[in-house]
């Protein structure tokens, strides 16, 4: 059979790139008669990760983990295809985040309205930085335990910020220590949660009914308020110059029936208290968990090498009990800070505050020395002891302490993660974020090893505040709140200065770009 010759005109089309959109077009015609191919199954796959998650039954596997609408769905060897997006962790570390137990959203570490006429530019700079600094350092749950409304509300608002739990408004008694500058009249506005102690000396103001001020009543302020746990104080103050002012404490009655009412409602009770008495008192009214260790033993003097008897024994009590403690060795480091002018030369400031409050904390907030030393100084100092003596007794001080809550770990006490940032008091050494990591090494120091840590500051911690089943562990039907690192956690604390991505929700984020140099 003759062909006919092809045309020229033909020959002409086929010019460079006429060939490929020919083959494109019958491709996508082939397509678009095929049935479209199944939708992903998951939102975000974690590939080849070496799981480190105290506690879980894939701890110390390489494993894939599948995350879905903002939560892990499956841990296995997993299909990347199954998944829109792919982090390939070619064996880095992958961790549940890290919860802090014991925040104060409101304080700005070492910085004072009094210091500064640039307090509320400072602050409000402060706040806006604040949530991505938590994050930076791998803290995506934080527990707030004396809520301010209006403070919660903006940490909320940002855009890459923690979880947030707290314990709405503190339990107050009207002539108790948290209430000692608040006139009577103005005591049930300042304290939602204002405690009737029915069985001790508290008063109420004119008009006030009793009825009113109930541990029920309480109960139903600190839940109408979004409150998921509730915080008691007993503060004896046995550090205030001239001895304590005369405050009452809450009788032991009232704390058990607040206890017992909390523990019907499923929220967990947390006690301040920073004695051997508080302690005793914690014990004795069944709370859930102490908001700090007993650090104030003056029987023994501010200088003492080491804990003395009656700290001693009520340390081995409480950890035959199975109540949580919060060790807080940042509040005592805070007021040593004042003495290691050197802590703000640290790059890692950089990460975690705007640079003008850096600037403040270095000049105009140094006058806080002075006041301390004025207020405190003759009390702490022997005779024949000078100022110069100050940094060699505060770093006395948090060694003792250091010491003993070792001793409370190694007889089996449960030791909570929680930092008290950003503490109120005298000092600077407590930044978002960066005073969890400082907190976690002051354990690994104290002899507690890198796996007791992190459990401690994960599935323990979730656990203690209701989140067992939630947070604090890699497993399916977990939130997808995760961390992942570039050196071992397992082996040294330090490792968390390598964190790469943060997931929080199931969302990646790039730690660097969470910090405040990158604003």
């Amino acid at each position: 059979m003759q062909h006919d010759p092809i045309r020229p005109s033909f020959l002409a089309s086929l010019r460079l790139g006429a060939i490929p959109s020919l083959v494109c077009g019958v491709v996508a015609a082939c397509q678009s008669a095929l049935p479209p191919g199944p939708e992903p199954a998951y939102d975000l796959i974690v590939t080849g990760a070496m799981i480190v998650s105290p506690e879980s039954v894939h701890d110390g596997q390489v494993l894939d983990v599948a995350i879905d609408a903002g939560q892990i769905v499956t841990v296995g060897d997993l299909s990347p295809d199954s998944a829109r997006n792919v982090i390939d962790a070619d064996g880095r570390f992958l961790l549940p985040g890290l919860i802090d137990g014991h925040v104060h959203l409101y304080h700005a570490t070492g910085l004072r309205r009094r210091d500064t006429p640039d307090f509320e530019a400072l602050h409000a700079a402060y706040l806006r930085q604040m949530p991505r600094s938590y994050l930076f350092h791998g803290f995506t749950t934080v527990v707030e335990l004396n809520a301010d409304p209006e403070t919660n509300a903006r940490f909320l608002e940002a855009p890459d910020r923690p979880r947030l739990t707290h314990c709405g408004p503190g339990v107050v008694l009207p002539d108790g220590f948290m209430a000692l500058e608040v006139p009577l009249d103005a005591l049930a506005d300042a304290f939602p949660a204002l405690l009737h102690d029915r069985f001790g000396r508290a008063t109420l103001a004119p008009g006030m009914l009793a009825a009113d001020h109930t541990p029920e009543a309480v109960l139903d302020a600190i839940q109408a308020a979004g409150g998921e746990c509730v915080k008691l104080y007993y503060e004896e103050a046995l550090w205030w110059p001239g001895g304590a002012p005369d405050f009452a404490l809450p009788s032991l009655p009232i704390l058990r029936e607040v206890t017992a009412a909390a523990r019907a409602r499923g929220l967990p009770v947390l006690l301040h208290a920073t004695t051997p008495a508080g302690v005793e008192v914690g014990i004795s009214a069944d709370v859930d968990i102490l908001a700090h260790g007993p650090w104030e033993w003056p029987q023994d003097g501010f200088a003492a090498p080491a804990p003395g008897q009656q700290v001693t024994e009520t340390m081995a009590a409480l950890a035959g009990t199975g109540i949580g403690m919060q060790s807080t060795m940042r509040t005592l480091a805070n007021t040593g800070s004042l003495f290691r002018p050197e802590l703000l030369d640290d790059p890692a400031w950089l990460d975690v505050i705007p640079g003008d409050m850096l600037r403040h904390l270095r000049s105009g907030a140094q006058i806080q020395r002075d006041q301390f030393l004025s207020r405190f100084g003759p009390v702490i100092l022997a005779s024949g002891q000078t100022v110069e003596d100050m940094p060699a007794l505060q770093a006395n001080f948090f060694h003792r302490y250091q010491a003993l809550l070792a001793c409370f770990h190694q007889n089996g006490g449960s030791l909570l993660f929680g930092t008290d940032t950003a503490v109120g008091g005298f000092g600077w050494a407590s930044p978002p974020g960066l005073a969890g990591y400082w907190e976690m090494r002051d354990w690994e120091e104290s002899g507690i090893s890198p796996e007791d840590i992190l459990a401690a500051a994960t599935i323990r911690n979730a656990r203690a505040f209701g989140m067992g089943d939630q947070r604090g562990l890699i497993a399916a039907g977990y939130d997808a709140d995760l961390l992942i690192l570039n050196a071992d956690p397992r082996v040294a604390i330090s490792a968390f200065e390598q964190i790469e991505t943060v997931v929080l929700e199931g969302r990646p984020i790039d730690r660097a770009s969470l910090s405040a140099q990158a604003e």
